[in-house]
């Protein structure tokens, strides 16, 4: 991928990333970690077309995301990508069926196709019996939950979630990290996770350490303790 990002221009520009290149296997559950300003938010929102590199090239599945127009770019996240959010973003006049189904809505796909899919899903996500409650109705938790069911209602390829547990108690937080996992076996997808939170990180298959823009170390499956001692090093060299 050759990544870079630059923010400004002259003395004030900042290089956010600096040539960050990676693969991400399909069922591959990744972790990115880093200091504060090391660049991992950028680095998602890049993965996820949300914003374009300086320079450097994303392929998802074949598909080169600098020959895509704004219009197509659109159209893949909404076919190829799931987002799952801090923040649970649902809408609070929806129940949590309603609130999954906003991608296939969007998309202008019929929803009749789709009624094993959220029997399958709400299934997955332990919430068969709150379907049709509104997001003030469900705990923090359930609401991620929902939040999850909804970024992989149309079977992405690719789940990007950015501090999914941030919000949550550790035992809620733990219950959204095995869906995540669980959804990347299932069904084969590429589940990248941005988070701070070396307990999170080490239910990743691997994890990914970002410093000043760059990949400095990747480690698979290492214990908390591990990629806590890591991380603190990085921030201490900082």
């Amino acid at each position: 991928m050759d990544l870079e990002k630059v923010y400004g221009s002259g003395p004030t520009a900042v290089r956010a990333l600096k040539g960050v290149s990676l693969g991400f296997a399909a069922g591959e559950f990744s972790a990115i970690m880093g200091p504060s300003g090391s660049g991992k938010s950028t680095l998602l929102h890049i993965l996820g077309a949300l914003e374009e590199p300086s320079s450097g090239r994303v392929v998802i599945g074949g598909t080169d995301l600098s020959g895509l127009s704004d219009k197509n770019l659109t159209l893949l996240r909404r076919a190829r990508m799931g987002f799952v959010f801090q923040f649970f973003n649902l809408i609070p006049t929806l129940s949590a069926e309603e609130n999954v189904m906003l991608p296939v809505l969007i998309s202008g796909e019929g929803t009749a196709k789709y009624a094993e899919r959220l029997d399958e899903l709400f299934s997955l996500v332990g919430l068969e019996k709150r379907r049709s409650h509104r997001p003030d109705e469900l705990s923090g938790g359930e609401q991620q939950r929902v939040a999850i069911a909804r970024a992989l209602v149309r079977n992405p390829d690719l789940v990007l979630a950015d501090e999914p547990t941030g919000n949550l108690d550790s035992k809620t937080g733990a219950g959204v990290l095995d869906l995540l996992r669980e959804s990347a076996a299932r069904y084969g997808q590429t589940v990248v996770m941005v988070t701070h939170d070396a307990r999170a990180a080490a239910v990743a298959d691997r994890v990914v350490f970002l410093a000043d823009g760059k990949v400095v170390d990747e480690a698979r499956e290492p214990n908390a303790d591990e990629i806590f001692e890591r991380i603190r090093t990085l921030e201490s060299a900082g």
